[in-house]
């Protein structure tokens, strides 16, 4: 074997290798949606949301008069509407479950999919210092910079870390 072919066979193990890293580090993977992170404003509520290459909805976390959750479902579709599920949501450092409910997906929604909603991050009846205290771990956890996996009943995606620019700052400004 010459110099060269060995050159070419080196650099295209270690190419695979570096590749076999990268997505078991959290890279790029099959399972990722492909799409953007926005942060805009519907009647001055921040929403906080992940669509897909289609501009559909996948993720979107706002508030207002309360706090909402919406995401595609990972679990089997729901066979009625309002059916009781829980998703959790983790960034490779931490997770959070968030119990809600499961619906079918509307037109917003990708085609063929079920949407998990959940209203004030489940708790409802917290006093304020319990309040905050759970809105910045949420916060933390989608603003850690690292993709996050949304999973349910075994099954899960993953979405881009968030990048939206000085969404944080103006989300926190406004509720």
């Amino acid at each position: 074997m010459t110099i060269h072919a060995r050159l070419i066979g080196i650099v295209v193990a270690l190419s695979w290798l570096g590749l076999s890293v990268a997505m078991a580090a959290g890279g790029s993977s099959k399972d990722m949606w492909s799409g953007a992170w926005t942060l805009e404003m519907d009647r001055d509520r921040p929403w906080l949301t992940f669509y897909d290459t289609s501009r559909k909805t996948v993720f979107r976390f706002g508030c207002g008069t309360h706090y909402e959750l919406d995401a595609v479902y990972p679990g089997e579709a729901p066979k009625q509407d309002h059916t009781a599920a829980t998703i959790t949501i983790g960034n490779g450092k931490t997770q959070m479950e968030f119990a809600g409910f499961t619906y079918s997906g509307p037109d917003s929604f990708p085609p063929n999919t079920s949407m998990f909603n959940q209203a004030d991050l489940g708790h409802p009846e917290f006093t304020d210092d319990k309040w905050g205290a759970l809105e910045d771990r949420v916060l933390d956890l989608l603003d850690a910079g690292k993709p996050l996996t949304i999973s349910a009943e075994g099954r899960s995606y993953l979405l881009p870390p968030v990048k939206a620019p000085r969404w944080r700052v103006r989300f926190r400004k406004i509720c």
